[in-house]
């Protein structure tokens, strides 16, 4: 399920060759996700890996634990040339559901990236995320300081997002229901005055 148009020449990896390079440990050390045929290689920095823990923490504070996981960086089902491992997958059921298999679209009620300079998360991953069929999105933007909510991207070719200031909170809703509200703010990394990242 390919979404976009690969330059002449250039070579799409599948699911099974992108397996069988990891399995020769030719990522040894490094995070690397494949999207759309292409790979691409994810820095993590402490601001990243802030937001990510404050997003799971506020998703985990609000879902009944009965019924949803909340899991951070971890793969779900690859399909096609894709194997994302998304920031935030919030899945349904126990986690013993996912002992034997990665969550697939249907088990998946909201996937979420944490960005501050990366282009994939609104070109490579929302338009492969929507062609999967992926209900709910969201990119928490580091550097513009604002989340982009993306309630049914498989609903059209280039969905709009709703887009939240720091200062605004989101409704989070699964399956037509709002379980709570999160602030944005509470999601981003704070720094003192003067003192940059």
């Amino acid at each position: 399920m390919s979404t976009i148009t690969k330059p002449t020449g250039q070579v799409l990896i599948s699911v099974e060759e992108f397996a069988r390079m990891q399995d020769a440990g030719l990522f040894e050390g490094r995070h690397v996700e494949l999207l759309d045929g292409g790979l691409y290689e994810v820095t993590k920095n402490p601001p990243h890996n802030y937001a990510v823990d404050a997003l799971a923490e506020a998703l985990r504070e609000l879902l009944p634990r009965d019924r949803f996981r909340v899991r951070e960086e971890k793969s779900i089902e690859p399909w096609g040339h894709w194997s994302p491992e998304p920031d935030i997958a919030v899945v349904r059921g126990p986690k013993r559901r996912y002992q034997g298999r990665h969550p697939g679209p249907a088990d998946i009620v909201l996937l979420a990236e944490v960005c501050e300079t990366s282009p994939q998360d609104r070109t490579e991953k929302l338009a492969g995320y929507a062609a999967a069929g992926f209900p709910a999105y969201w990119i928490l933007d580091l550097g513009l300081r604002q989340l982009e909510v993306y309630a049914d991207p498989a609903a059209g070719a280039n969905p709009a997002p709703a887009i939240l200031a720091e200062t605004e909170s989101v409704d989070l809703v699964i399956d037509g229901q709002k379980i709570g509200t999160i602030t944005v703010a509470e999601l981003l990394p704070q720094f003192e005055k003067g003192v940059t990242p």
